[in-house]
């Protein structure tokens, strides 16, 4: 069956909050299913089979930076409306209230950044969030977190990217995320 669904893209300046921003716009629309892109995504097919068996529906992220394909995750992006709500300040998840997740084929396209400065602008920015999303869930950052997590944060990133760059990248937001952390914690 064919249903019809809201797309809604996140590129609203200065989220500090995109479980809250999502909920706040989940609250407000009319239809019954709602995709969420953020501005960084992409999607190329707007039809696809939505079956009431489901309450939401994950997608393949297809991940690339500074235009290199660095690989993929599972992303939830379609829910119905009333069954769940995103939870976590960044990286946000669906928490659904019940019932089953189905799977889509068509890809989402993810272009982290179009260069390094970006990038770079962007982990600072999402580590400040990371850091306070880890108090908000009474995570404490100490010195093992610092040192070992960012370490293997880039060796995971590697062995599955392939590219250096952007593994140095996503240790460098590990490294910042629980440093500053720890500075709060120590203030």
């Amino acid at each position: 069956m064919k249903n019809s669904f809201e797309t809604i893209t996140l590129d609203k300046k200065g989220i500090t909050d995109f479980a809250e921003e999502r909920n706040k716009l989940l609250e407000k629309t009319k239809s019954e299913w709602v995709m969420f892109l953020d501005s960084d995504e992409k999607i190329s097919n707007f039809q696809f089979p939505i079956s009431n068996e489901f309450t939401s529906y994950q997608f393949t992220r297809k991940n690339y930076f500074l235009n290199q394909y660095v690989g993929e995750d599972k992303i939830i992006r379609l829910v119905k409306k009333g069954t769940g709500r995103w939870e976590r300040r960044v990286h946000e998840t669906w928490k659904s209230t019940g019932g089953k997740v189905g799977t889509l084929k068509t890809p989402i396209i993810h272009n982290t950044a179009d260069n390094l400065h970006d990038y770079i602008d962007k982990i600072n920015f999402y580590s400040d969030l990371h850091a306070k999303a880890n108090r908000q869930e009474d995570k404490r950052s100490d010195l093992i977190k610092i040192v070992f997590y960012p370490i293997g944060k880039f060796i995971t990133t590697l062995v599955k990217s392939k590219n250096i760059v952007f593994s140095i990248m996503q240790s460098l937001h590990s490294f910042l995320s629980w440093s500053k952390q720890w500075q709060s914690q120590n203030v």
